[in-house]
């Protein structure tokens, strides 16, 4: 497992993470979210299999290594590949 996987633990950890991630990348938010923060909320309660509406509850759940995984994944494939959020969940949601 990677020193990111091991070093962030919680939801909002990872929100941070992604949100940085996303505005360093310099990618574009133009499939129905429109900041960094609103598209990384999306994608890590979305492959948390956590409803998209509810983050406050979530923000200081410990993520297990597997959900870490796929998170990291997920977030990589936003930023390396610029697969956009929609073809990355096969939902697209208009803002």
């Amino acid at each position: 497992m990677s020193a990111i996987t091991q070093e962030l633990l919680t939801v909002r950890d990872w929100l941070r993470y992604a949100v940085s991630q996303f505005t360093a990348g310099g990618l574009f938010f133009g499939h129905g979210m429109n900041n960094a923060y609103d598209e990384a909320t999306y994608l890590i309660l979305h492959t948390l299999h956590l409803p998209i509406d509810r983050l406050e509850p979530f923000l200081d759940a410990h993520l297990t290594h597997v959900e870490r995984a796929e998170v990291v994944q997920v977030i990589e494939r936003r930023v390396n590949d610029r697969i956009p959020a929609a073809y990355l969940t096969h939902e697209a949601w208009l803002s």
